[in-house]
């Protein structure tokens, strides 16, 4: 409990402070009447897009879940996932424990393997991001074009090459290190000097989601369904830009995921700080824009991530007759059980059903 406590603090000062980069030199007056201009057609088809988002990526799920249960309902899927991301952003991305756990209570499979197919998703959308975005730097960013801001584009353009090349060189060495996974834990479980240090722990999690997909029709629809939703998170970018009228066509928006990605990856409550900041770099820097107006473009663009994914869990949740008061002791559940598979001591299996609301919830999806 001090452990979540502490960690809760630590995101909540890091938020701050990147709130504060933010901030610092803005005219708030000014922000908000950019962000009054708005054109609501395009942020009307952003809230769609994330609608499009959520969909794939719970086909997806579906598709790595095959092999252990054929024809998973969608909606139960779609249900799950949307909750799960309702949790990430609320109570500090307990979702992506809780999320593996509830599909595999409810579908009655196995629960290290759903967790697996989970873990497979974080690696397969890291790879999928560093993809989209080394293959921008590399064939289509156009500093001339692209870019009018502080920075020098000649040196941003050579590290781009330099970036976008170690990432592609670096695909047929993970492809090895994937295939040859067995044998490097092998190697790894022998040696006990390396046994239960951090190492040995982080390439079991990385490769060990691996496992969950045998076939490579599943593995390969998997990755075409990866790039489908970063394209559409690409999408959905561009045109909240473009509510702003930004100088960003859709490839420069490949740029600003690729940022706004690592925004989201930093540790803070729903991006909250670092999504502003790392956008408002991008804009700024790259593309030239006015501090203000980009900062109002990057506020409505994350509110127009977040929100339509916060509504629709909130929404769902409620359709599977959970209440906040359940919902506050799940997560802590879930911290439990987040807390107890990193430090091996295990967890019983009634650590997720001490509320009946939850055990409604788990039974109500096995009746649809």
């Amino acid at each position: 409990m001090i452990k979540r406590g502490l960690r809760i603090t630590l995101s909540l000062l890091l938020a701050a402070v990147f709130l504060y980069l933010f901030f610092r030199k803005l005219q708030i007056g000014v922000v908000v009447s950019h962000m009054g201009k708005a054109n609501w057609i395009w942020l009307a088809a952003a809230v769609g897009l994330q609608i499009v988002h959520l969909a794939l990526r719970s086909y997806r799920w579906r598709i790595l879940l095959a092999p252990m249960k054929r024809r998973i309902g969608f909606y139960n899927l779609f249900s799950t996932t949307s909750v799960g991301y309702l949790l990430s952003f609320i109570f500090f991305r307990v979702g992506d424990v809780l999320r593996p756990r509830m599909r595999a209570r409810r579908e009655e499979i196995s629960k290290s393997g759903a967790v697996a197919t989970c873990v497979l998703e974080r690696l397969m959308d890291f790879l999928t991001v560093a993809f989209l975005f080394s293959m921008y730097l590399i064939f289509m960013f156009d500093p001339p074009a692209a870019g009018t801001g502080t920075l020098d584009m000649r040196q941003v353009r050579q590290g781009g090459l330099l970036f976008g090349s170690a990432v592609v060189a670096a695909f047929p060495a993970l492809y090895l290190i994937v295939h040859f996974r067995h044998r490097i834990f092998r190697w790894l479980d022998s040696h006990p000097a390396l046994n239960g240090s951090f190492l040995p722990r982080l390439l079991h999690s990385f490769l060990g989601g691996f496992d969950a997909v045998k076939s490579g029709w599943v593995f390969a629809l998997a990755w075409v369904q990866s790039l489908a939703i970063w394209l559409a998170i690409t999408a959905s970018i561009w045109v909240s830009l473009k509510a702003f009228d930004l100088p960003v066509g859709f490839t420069d928006s490949l740029l600003m995921m690729g940022l706004l990605s690592m925004g989201i990856a930093v540790p803070t409550p729903g991006g909250v700080g670092s999504y502003e900041y790392f956008g408002q770099l991008g804009l700024e820097s790259v593309f030239g824009v006015d501090p203000n107006q980009a900062a109002a473009a990057i506020l409505v663009t994350h509110a127009f991530a977040i929100a339509p994914v916060i509504l629709i869990g909130i929404v769902l949740l409620w359709r599977e007759g959970l209440d906040i008061r359940s919902l506050i002791g799940i997560t802590r559940e879930a911290g439990t059980v987040a807390e107890a598979d990193r430090t091996g001591a295990g967890v019983s299996e009634q650590a997720l059903d001490v509320h009946v609301s939850w055990r409604r919830y788990v039974r109500k999806g096995k009746e649809r």
